[in-house]
């Protein structure tokens, strides 16, 4: 084994780890992001710069010319240092993390390098995430604005925005999670709340329960969906464009961007459906919910993500807190 990895290319090597990594059902942005990664650093490796092709191309055409010779900790240094002069910090993490775990696979299965040269790479101290919610009036006007389409659209589809405000407002998904979900994942049971089968990062899935306004806004699309173009199959996806083909992310970006233009409130920068999903959680948070049960809806990995989002909504926090009916027996007596 350790023969054959010090004879093979790195794009033999590095396809290698990359099948190894996929057991673990990473989402496809994962899968095209390691990629990406390991050619942006693989062609800073190599002296001649490659010609323009597609992405599958270039990973061999860029990786085929290097070996395990050319991951020394020099090389490995500039690479990143060059890197680093026209990417944010969060690109450069990315990066950083994607070939630490593959010189670490090469080292643990192969014994194919004596160190791990990313070791020396020092990482980019990240600021402290905090979620972008809107508040309550804010929100009224933007779902205001999702109810009737932009009047200078084309091809206006008015149920279809009405369904995609409500299941961001009322199940507090990610936008590549809405792109993804498939009609048959809204479950109506008799005489019980109705939940939606989510799959999140990582391909992990969760289940959230969605109020009747969710299910109903839903189904009023489907109906319409079904009278333009015939009908709709569990595993076809929930939301389509006007053309029957899939939403996008760019377009659902563009969608909710018009929400926040027709209702006159300066969008929140990223991804504009994710302060929509922000805005859910410390909304729940507002009354009552959990750091445990809002983990679970938003299917965060790790609780410390779930917990940005109670000192965003450190009011609500405050008043939960003074709320505590113990204070009036500590109240001192009257002299």
């Amino acid at each position: 084994m350790i023969a054959r990895a010090n004879g093979a290319s790195l794009a033999e090597l590095a396809g290698a780890w990359l099948d190894w990594k996929n057991t673990a059902k990473p989402s496809p942005n994962t899968v095209r992001a390691r990629r990406y990664d390991l050619v942006a650093i693989g062609e800073l490796l190599l002296a001649a710069p490659v010609e323009a092709m597609d992405s599958v191309d270039r990973f061999d055409a860029v990786l085929g010319q290097l070996s395990l010779a050319d991951l020394h900790r020099d090389a490995i240094v500039a690479a990143f240092a060059v890197y680093a002069d026209d990417h944010s910090a969060s690109s450069i993490r990315r990066v950083r993390s994607t070939w630490h775990g593959f010189c670490k696979w090469l080292i643990v299965h192969h014994e194919a390098l004596d160190q791990n040269p990313i070791d020396y790479i020092e990482a980019p101290t990240s600021a402290k995430w905090r979620p972008k919610p809107i508040d309550r009036t804010d929100l009224a006007q933007v779902i205001a604005a999702a109810q009737t389409s932009s009047p200078t659209a084309r091809n206006p589809w008015p149920e279809l925005e009405r369904a995609l405000c409500a299941v961001f407002v009322g199940a507090g998904v990610r936008v590549g999670e809405a792109v993804a979900l498939r009609a048959g994942d809204v479950h109506r049971t008799p005489d019980e709340v109705a939940k939606l089968h989510v799959t999140g990062k990582g391909a992990k899935t969760r289940t959230v329960p969605i109020p009747p306004e969710v299910v109903h806004a839903v189904d009023r699309y489907l109906a319409d969906r079904t009278e333009r173009h015939g009908k709709v199959r569990n595993t076809d996806p929930l939301f389509v464009r006007v053309s029957g083909e899939p939403l996008t992310t760019k377009v659902i970006d563009y969608l909710v961007g018009g929400w926040f233009r027709r209702a006159g409130i300066a969008p929140p920068k990223g991804a504009l459906g994710h302060s929509l999903r922000h805005t859910y959680a410390t909304m729940l948070i507002d009354q009552g919910g959990t750091v445990p049960e809002l983990q679970r809806l938003l299917g965060h990995s790790d609780m410390s993500t779930t917990q940005a989002y109670i000192d965003v909504a450190a009011a609500g926090i405050e008043q939960t807190a003074l709320s505590n009916p113990a204070r009036h027996l500590l109240a001192p007596p009257n002299d």
